[in-house]
C-alpha cells in the first residue's frame, strides 16, 4: 500500500503544477504582449496623415475642431512650397502650419517665408526628413492644398 499512496501523492502533484505552470505561462504572455503593443503604437503613423509626392494638389473639407494633415518628404536644400486656397462662405477662414511633428500640437518650422496674406509659404529645406502639413479652418471651408518641392 506504500506504494499506491505514494502514486496518488505523486499523481496529484503534477496537476497542481500544471495549472501554476499554465497560470504563469498566461501572465507572462500578457505581460510581454503589453511593451510590443505601445512601442508599436509609437512607430506607427496615424491613418489620416496623407503622404504626398510632389508636386501634389490636394481638395478637402474641414473645420470645427478637427484639422487635415499630410507629410511629404523633402530632401536638405530644396525648396517646399505650399498654397492655400478656399471657397468663400460667409466669414469662413482656412489656414496651414508647416511642421516637422506628426501631432496636431507642434511647433510650426523656423525657416521659410509666408506670403499673399499667409495662404502661401516657401522655405528651403535645412534637414532633410518628413515636413508636415496641417490644414485648419472656422467654421468650415472647401480647401485646395497644392506642395511642390524644387
Amino acid at each position: 500500500m506504500h506504494g499506491v499512496e505514494k502514486r496518488l501523492r505523486v499523481g496529484s502533484l503534477p496537476g497542481e503544477k500544471l495549472r501554476g505552470m499554465k497560470t504563469t505561462i498566461l501572465l507572462v504572455a500578457i505581460l510581454s504582449l503589453l511593451p510590443i503593443a505601445n512601442i508599436s503604437a509609437a512607430q506607427t503613423p496615424p491613418e489620416s496623415i496623407k503622404r504626398l509626392r510632389s508636386p501634389a494638389s490636394v481638395r478637402g473639407i474641414i473645420g470645427g475642431e478637427s484639422h487635415d494633415s499630410y507629410v511629404i518628404h523633402v530632401r536638405r536644400g530644396r525648396v517646399l512650397t505650399v498654397r492655400l486656397s478656399w471657397r468663400r462662405q460667409g466669414e469662413n477662414q482656412a489656414e496651414f502650419d508647416v511642421t516637422r511633428s506628426a501631432n496636431g500640437n507642434s511647433e510650426p518650422v523656423e525657416f521659410g517665408k509666408w506670403s499673399d496674406d499667409h495662404k502661401r509659404w516657401i522655405g528651403k529645406v535645412p534637414k532633410s526628413g518628413d515636413y508636415y502639413v496641417e490644414v485648419v479652418a472656422h467654421p468650415t471651408a472647401h480647401y485646395m492644398l497644392s506642395v511642390m518641392v524644387k
